[in-house]
Parts: C-alpha cells; structure tokens; sequence
C-alpha cells in the first residue's frame, strides 16, 4: 500500500528502492538445478530465442547449457563445426550478462539425449528453437515435472 501512494505522491524512486530486495531474494537461485536448456535442432540458435533465454535466465538467476542437436546423423563432423563457429552472439550475450553458459553438440534422438541429459544434470526449464525459426509468436519452455512425465 505504500508503494502505491509512493508512486501517486511522484517519489517512484524511492518506491522503486524498497521494492528491489524483496524482488532479488525472491528469484534468487544459487542452486545447481537452477538451470535452462535451450535446444536447436540446427546448427545455429536464432537471435529469438537466445535474447529470450538470456532475458528468462536473467530473471530467474539460473544458467544456461545451449544443445545444438543433430537427428540426422550425416555427417556430424560438419554439424559440429558450424555449431560451435555459430555459437559466438549467443556466448558473447550470456557473458555480457553475467550468466554462466555451456554449448553443447550431440547426436540423436531428441528425446532420448535431452532425457540423458536431464539425468546427469537435471534442467529447471527446456525452450524449443523451432518455434522461433518458424516465426510463430511463442516459445515453448517445458518445465522439468513435463520431463519426468516422459
């Protein structure tokens, strides 16, 4: 109630001031699970979803492990290669934003190798790239109780 009539009153700053601890511990996730799985099944992220997936990290306090994942199995050499060449805005916006952020590249089954990986290092949120490359207007972000329905 006090924010309110601070804001009416013109003082938003200081309402501002007091606002800010509350918001910080509330998403404050130091946790090793704290962490976001972004997957493209090409060998290039869009800008889309890198931006969104840095702006939800962000927000969340959680980290990232971008999968570029090939289905096809030809030629995974090359994958490979262009991926890690084609990781570079990705990388350099997570680090300008303080985030940690892994890239990884593998082979197979989409949901065979983000079960595996779930295993190893459970994930709080999954994205999708497709959508984004496809220019629908949503993301989708699945939670971890989706992945353990699986």
């Amino acid at each position: 109630m006090k924010t309110f009539f601070k804001r009416l009153t013109g003082s938003r700053k200081e309402a501002a001031v007091c606002n800010t601890p509350m918001a910080t511990e509330a998403v404050r996730c130091d946790r090793p699970q704290c962490k976001i799985l972004i997957v493209s099944k090409g060998e290039s992220f869009s800008r889309g979803i890198a931006d969104y997936a840095i702006s939800m990290a962000s927000k969340t306090r959680s980290s990232l492990v971008a999968l570029n994942l090939d289905e096809t199995g030809e030629d995974f050499k090359a994958f490979s290669d262009q991926a890690r060449k084609n990781i570079e805005y990705f990388s350099c916006k997570a680090e300008d934003a303080g985030l940690a952020f892994c890239h990884e590249v593998r082979q197979g089954d989409e949901d065979s190798v983000v079960a595996k990986m779930h295993e190893k290092d459970p994930f709080r949120y999954v994205m999708d790239d497709t959508a984004v490359a496809s220019q629908r207007s949503s993301i989708p972000v699945y939670t971890r109780a989706t992945l353990r329905a699986k």
